[in-house]
């Protein structure tokens, strides 16, 4: 009996294989499916991680700017949000406050010059090897 050669389609063929990506319809169980082709290992544990690490320093902050830095020019400073700048090392404070580009200006310098004791309040509270850099960014209410 003879046997006739069946065309398959080469991946490196100009025409193409419109199967030869492997979908989540494939027949691969999602769990395998999710392992070979999803995320990378452990990159949702390091962004659980992250996340927790923002949350306690924005917490710190929260608290130090309370209890800490007792300037009268910070009493209506809202913090909003805290976000990685370069890897971790260096963190951006997000802040809202009432007033006008000049006040605004002013307040970050003043949290600028206050960055050194922020800082060591937040080393005591999230107890990492070395304490993040803090930028700050105060932009107006709306």
């Amino acid at each position: 009996m003879k046997r006739f050669k069946t065309k398959t389609s080469d991946p490196g063929s100009r025409h193409g294989d419109p199967c030869g990506e492997t979908g989540p319809g494939d027949g691969l169980p999602p769990a395998i499916y999710q392992r070979c082709y999803g995320e990378p290992r452990g990159t949702r544990k390091a962004s659980a991680h992250t996340g927790q690490y923002l949350k306690a320093v924005f917490r710190a902050l929260d608290a130090g700017l309370t209890t800490t830095c007792a300037d009268p020019r910070l009493a209506d400073l809202t913090l909003r949000s805290v976000e990685p700048l370069s890897g971790g090392s260096t963190l951006l404070v997000l802040a809202t406050a009432p007033g006008d580009p000049g006040r605004l200006a002013e307040l970050e310098r003043v949290l600028q010059g206050a960055s050194g004791l922020l800082r060591s309040v937040v080393a005591e509270e999230i107890r990492r090897k070395r304490a993040p850099h803090l930028r700050f960014r105060v932009l107006p209410e709306t």
